[in-house]
């Protein structure tokens, strides 16, 4: 499929609303097009205390599911999952467009749901390094938000209408992350760092 036929097929289908067919590769590569990539998406793009850290919790906090797989195709193994992320994230600079196509050719999923599923579990390790780090450091008089895109998920609208603008301190805003979870999530990620399933927001400090 060329570049311009998978513009439109993201353009076109969304798989949280739809049955895409395997066929169409969403989503697979439409940051590099689109230019609209996650925040997180490139380890240059992090602050010192993700890279840090985020080899470490991908070794030592692991929690992530692995991407399902057709009925005729072996499960893949949380050990082997984990093993690929602590791969990918040791060897620097890393970039959410190859992990995702690592994981494709890896574990033999569509690209696309390579795509979504590493940009949602990429965001997860980033968020725990990220507060990981923030637990090593004095938390007395720093204050955080809620950050990431527009928020869709009533959850995560919820938790940003809590936050004043100048920020609560870290331990508040990880109670209100909890509170979200059992208000407006039916089915809450066991992860105590993920609010909603594909929640791409993340607690960041207020500078």
């Amino acid at each position: 499929m060329t570049p311009l036929a998978l513009h439109v097929a993201a353009r076109l289908y969304d798989p949280d609303d739809v049955d895409v067919p395997d066929t169409v590769d969403h989503k697979a590569r439409f940051g590099r097009y689109e230019n609209e990539q996650p925040e997180f998406a490139r380890s240059q793009n992090m602050p010192d205390l993700v890279r840090d850290n985020i080899v470490d919790v991908a070794r030592r906090e692991f929690a992530l599911e692995p991407p399902a797989t057709p009925d005729d195709q072996e499960a893949i193994r949380q050990s082997d999952y984990r093993e690929f992320w602590i791969d990918q994230l040791d060897t620097e600079p890393w970039d959410i467009y190859s992990i995702a196509e690592s994981m494709a050719a890896r574990f033999d999923i569509n690209p696309g749901w390579a795509f979504k599923t590493a940009r949602q579990h990429l965001n997860q390790l980033v968020l725990q390094a990220r507060m990981r780090g923030y637990r090593q450091e004095r938390l007395a008089g720093r204050r955080f938000r809620w950050a990431g895109p527009e928020a869709d998920h009533p959850a995560c609208q919820w938790i940003r209408q809590q936050i004043p603008e100048e920020g609560l301190p870290y331990h508040e805003v990880v109670d209100l992350m909890q509170e979200a979870k059992k208000r407006f999530v039916e089915d809450p990620p066991s992860s105590a760092h993920v609010v909603h399933d594909w929640c791409r927001h993340e607690m960041r400090e207020v500078l």
